[in-house]
């Protein structure tokens, strides 16, 4: 009996059809929870922002400095002063910016979604797998990744940034003047897509970082002509400079370095309890220490994406999507949404660790995945989130050889790009 049902669970489990209603099931879950979300606080941030571009550009950012500069923390999201965002952004959502604001805080959202499913699709068609399993699970474990939802339901903007960094892999082969261009856009809106200059081919990088930065440039100073040069002073200075500094206990604000802050620094932070939550803290106080280890280990990430890139062969792909996650681990401010860069190098080792059958690869990346699966308000610790986003790119960069030439030629004729 147990050797049957053994043989029937493998019998399902082998079968694509099986995750492809997984698939189906998680983006269900997710459209539903989307929807059921009573107000999205992120996008009607930004409807402000973009408002105040279009009617009072110079002041547009007194309302964020006055917040910062009375509780030195960035005022929750939904108002005007909580918009700290360079003007690329406020640009961004101008189109929406010119409906009602109710109306256009759903268009938005479901412009972010749309940018957001583009990206997949073109990832999709970057691996090019043929394996029977690989692009199924691709999308059940893309549907599940619980800080895409989170993005989504706040009315974010991760899906136009993952959607413009995928289209810039997907013309690096061919086109890396476009490639670059699409990258600058990118870095213009949020800077750390700039990072994804470490993954193109040689011969492509130098055109590409060129165009990249040329591009940033233009559109960052184009978009501040509006604020005039003492907006844009004042913006560095009053915003940009302190939002960078900002602390904040909040659960779900769990970067690397409230990681180092909280376990050996002694930074108060909040945790669920039976009346709501409390703030409760380390009894170690190495806060030095602790600072030190944060930036550290942000250097230590940035030199071991360069050193895997290099060790892969300069495979683009796998060396951009390793820049680009960047953004989740170098930041000192870290929501739940802002893990949405780590989503396409977690899920090229997927597709390439079914094809070549890295089982503890594959397991361990299960591992670090489940735990997302609850949000961090929900933990006791809520910087678990922090935990297995670092386990998700330390485990891409040991697994570099998977994206090597030689290994790629023996393992797939198919002329994937990566």
């Amino acid at each position: 009996m147990i050797h049957r049902l053994q043989r029937a669970a493998a019998d399902v489990l082998s079968r694509p059809a099986f995750y492809w209603v997984l698939a189906i099931v998680f983006a269900l879950r997710g459209i539903f929870l989307t929807l059921a979300t009573p107000r999205r606080y992120d996008a009607e941030g930004m409807w402000e922002g973009a408002r105040a571009y279009l009617v009072n550009p110079p002041h547009m950012y007194d309302a964020a400095a006055n917040y910062l500069s009375r509780l030195h923390i960035i005022a929750p999201p939904g108002g005007l002063d909580a918009f700290v965002s360079p003007p690329p952004v406020a640009v961004l959502a101008i189109p929406v910016a010119l409906l009602p604001r109710s109306v256009g805080v759903q268009v938005w959202t479901a412009i972010d979604a749309a940018a957001l499913l583009l990206a997949l699709i073109l990832l999709d068609r970057v691996l090019a797998t043929q394996n029977r399993l690989a692009r199924p699970i691709f999308w059940v474990a893309a549907a599940y990744f619980p800080p895409l939802f989170a993005d989504v339901s706040a009315g974010q903007r991760g899906g136009v940034m993952l959607g413009l960094a995928m289209a810039s892999i997907w013309f690096e082969r061919k086109r890396p003047a476009l490639a670059g261009a699409v990258g600058g856009l990118a870095a213009a809106i949020k800077y750390y897509p700039a990072a994804m200059i470490i993954g193109p081919r040689p011969g492509h990088r130098i055109r590409y970082a060129i165009v990249l930065g040329v591009v940033a440039a233009l559109v960052t100073a184009a978009t501040f002509i509006p604020l005039g040069l003492g907006g844009a002073l004042f913006y560095y200075q009053h915003v940009l400079v302190p939002s960078l500094g900002s602390y904040n206990p909040d659960c779900a604000y769990d970067s690397v370095r409230t990681l180092f802050m909280r376990t050996i620094g002694g930074e108060p932070f909040a945790v669920p309890s039976a009346t709501g939550y409390e703030i409760v803290s380390s009894p170690l106080h190495f806060s030095a220490a602790a600072l030190f280890i944060s930036y550290a280990s942000a250097v230590a990430f940035a030199v071991g994406a360069a050193w895997a890139a290099w060790r892969s062969g300069w495979n683009a792909a796998y060396g951009m999507s390793l820049g680009f996650a960047l953004g989740a681990l170098v930041p000192n401010e870290v929501w739940p949404y802002q893990w949405l860069p780590l989503l396409p190098l977690a899920l090229i080792v997927i597709v390439r660790g079914i094809e070549r059958r890295r089982w503890i690869t594959l397991v361990l990346m299960g591992v670090f995945l489940l735990g997302f699966v609850r949000q961090p308000c929900e933990l006791f610790f809520p910087n678990l989130w922090t935990i297995a986003g670092i386990g998700i790119f330390v485990l891409a960069l040991w697994e570099n050889r998977l994206f090597r030439a030689g290994v790629e030629q023996r393992g797939s004729k198919h002329g994937a790009q990566c």
